[in-house]
């Protein structure tokens, strides 16, 4: 369970890395209206998995600066497996 944990924290990590190399404006509806706070908490504190909706999320804020396999071998692979 404890790797489960590592995985989970390394996914926040792998986002804000990727969030804090953007240089754009969010504005309006961007995706932090989108995505929940909350799962960012449980997911930095190696609680909850990713779920589909923040991949998908990130997968479109992200376009351009970072490739969908990238996202899945951080955001989806890792937690194919069973608890």
């Amino acid at each position: 369970m404890t790797d489960r944990i590592e995985i989970r924290k390394e996914a926040y990590r792998f986002i804000l890395q990727r969030l804090n190399t953007l240089h754009a404006e969010v504005t309006g509806t961007g995706w932090m209206q989108i995505v929940s706070l909350e799962e960012l908490r449980l997911l930095k504190e190696g609680i909850a998995d990713p779920s589909a909706s923040l991949v998908a999320v990130l997968k479109d804020q992200l376009k351009g600066t970072v490739n969908d396999q990238e996202i899945d071998s951080y955001l989806v692979e890792p937690f194919n497996s069973p608890l």
